[in-house]
């Protein structure tokens, strides 16, 4: 199984008790520029997630989870554990649409090309104190749900979404191209490491 375990000092991790002090990210990442971290690349799920405290998911347009996996990351957060679910315009939406059935019975829908997002208020992110919320090159949105908070709009549609899920956290996030190495900048650095505190447990306003 090939793995790249970067160790950068962009974001200082902390353990947490019962939790791993790394973020496993996974799925179609050759695209991706993400702000220097403590990240652990992997291409299938691992037996043992207990060295994580974080899943990053980038969807594909065919998903690598089964469905052993899908409850696997489901029992993750429950316990704990923090989730990124990232998708983005169709196809790009494999894993995501997996997990968001499994835990809201909802899929991701819809095809934007806003560039520009709009933030929501009272969110778990603070991303209304940001020069701009980039919303990626094509973009799909989720649904409403009043287990989540809406962090960024697009078209009037929830584009970034908050919440908790069991003991854990979960941000779904329908724009992941906001990552890709040619559009990266300042805020898409500054949306990720507050993704991250987010579903480290560093910030929780519920």
């Amino acid at each position: 199984m090939k793995y790249i375990v970067l160790i950068l000092s962009f974001i200082t991790l902390h353990s947490f008790a019962q939790m791993g002090n790394q973020a496993l990210v996974m799925g179609n990442v050759e695209r991706l520029c993400l702000p220097d971290s403590q990240l652990v690349i992997l291409d299938t799920l691992p037996n043992s997630l207990d060295s994580f405290n974080s899943i990053f998911l980038f969807s594909n347009s065919t998903s690598f989870l089964s469905a052993e996996d899908v409850t696997k990351i489901d029992s993750f957060v429950v316990k704990g554990g923090g989730l990124y679910n990232g998708s983005d315009n169709w196809p790009l939406q494999a894993e995501a649409n997996q997990m968001t059935q499994k835990m809201y019975r909802k899929e991701s829908f819809g095809n934007y090309e806003e560039t520009i997002a709009k933030s929501g208020e009272a969110g778990n992110l603070d991303l209304e104190d940001l020069d701009t919320i980039p919303a990626g090159k094509t973009t799909s949105a989720f649904p409403m749900d009043y287990r989540l908070k809406v962090e960024a709009w697009v078209a009037d549609q929830p584009l970034i979404l908050s919440g908790h899920h069991g003991n854990g956290r979960i941000v779904i996030d329908t724009g992941y191209s906001r990552f890709y190495c040619d559009i990266r900048d300042e805020n898409t650095d500054a949306i990720f490491e507050r993704v991250y505190r987010f579903l480290r447990g560093e910030v929780d306003y519920r």
